[in-house]
């Protein structure tokens, strides 16, 4: 069995796309189509996202699905569990679970076993706020190959206040950051796949026209090519489609462009599937062809 990172370059070459589709379901953007079945049930989002993800995959190097939209419905987490089983079934198509993980080590332990060998995902995302155990302790030494993405520079303003705080020796927090995922993956043995979540290119202020990718530039420097980057931020967010590239692409399997909101709810009307469909197709366009000095794939 092949690690995550390979079969996501794999995925990459195959369908010559970046583009990560997010799947994140909130009950209130069901379809009109789907809301006169009376109560909303986990079946109706299962229904949904499989269309979605039927639409998307052409397009898609890798799903994302955000658990806590799924975890907030009744019975979603049974409903998620059975739409990762789908692609797996369908595609060659790498699923992520987005679930901010961090916690001491036996409660870690037990996130391994909910996120990755109960739902079946290829690999997921955890803080390390709490050190080197929230790593550590998702590794399964007899399930190798699994994507352990840690957050490191994340696209919510919000996130700047905590950061960028700057430490004794002059880096800002989220480079240590960088530094240390980078020193635990490979204590670990698990760097061939382990990455980090490293926010798209975004106009430091609004109006201003000014684009900021320094950390991504940054980034590359501290770990390389050893950590892949999962890069949220653009679509709903306003990222830059060709800076972000410019800044992080290494080589396929190097970086995933997530973008959730903006393909999800493209329609609430009964073309919702092939509308999300035309939204991914238009980020894998955008990302391969507005980066005119960049092979991309």
């Amino acid at each position: 069995m092949i690690g995550f990172r390979k079969a996501l370059a794999n995925r990459q070459w195959k369908a010559t796309t970046l583009v990560c589709v997010g799947l994140d379901p909130l009950i209130e953007k069901l379809p009109a189509c789907m809301t006169g079945r009376g109560m909303v049930e986990a079946n109706d989002v299962e229904e949904w996202m499989v269309e979605i993800v039927d639409t998307t995959a052409p397009f898609a190097c890798m799903f994302k699905p955000q658990i806590a939209h799924w975890e907030a419905i009744p019975d979603g987490v049974v409903a998620l569990k059975s739409v990762i089983s789908h692609i797996h079934n369908n595609y060659d198509i790498p699923v992520f679970l987005d679930c901010k993980r961090g916690d001491i080590a036996r409660t870690q332990q037990q996130y391994r076993k909910a996120c990755l060998d109960e739902l079946g995902a290829d690999g997921m995302n955890f803080s390390p706020y709490m050190g080197k155990d929230c790593m550590a302790a998702l590794v399964d030494k007899e399930k190798p190959g699994r994507a352990l993405v840690g957050l490191c520079y994340t696209s919510n303003p919000d996130a700047r206040e905590v950061q960028d705080a700057v430490l004794a020796d002059g880096r800002q927090y989220w480079e240590f950051i960088a530094d240390r995922t980078l020193s635990w993956a490979k204590a670990l043995g698990v760097v061939q796949d382990a990455g980090l979540v490293m926010a798209a290119a975004y106009e430091q202020t609004k109006g201003s026209g000014k684009i900021h990718s320094k950390h991504l530039r940054l980034c590359r420097q501290i770990v390389n090519d050893d950590l892949w980057f999962l890069i949220p931020g653009v679509g709903a967010q306003k990222g830059f489609v060709a800076e972000t590239v410019s800044a992080a692409y290494a080589g396929p399997g190097s970086i995933a462009i997530n973008s959730s909101s903006e393909i999800n709810f493209a329609s609430s009307g009964e073309d919702f599937a092939e509308a999300a469909g035309k939204k991914a197709m238009e980020l894998r366009d955008t990302i391969n062809n507005t980066v005119s000095s960049l092979t991309v794939l």
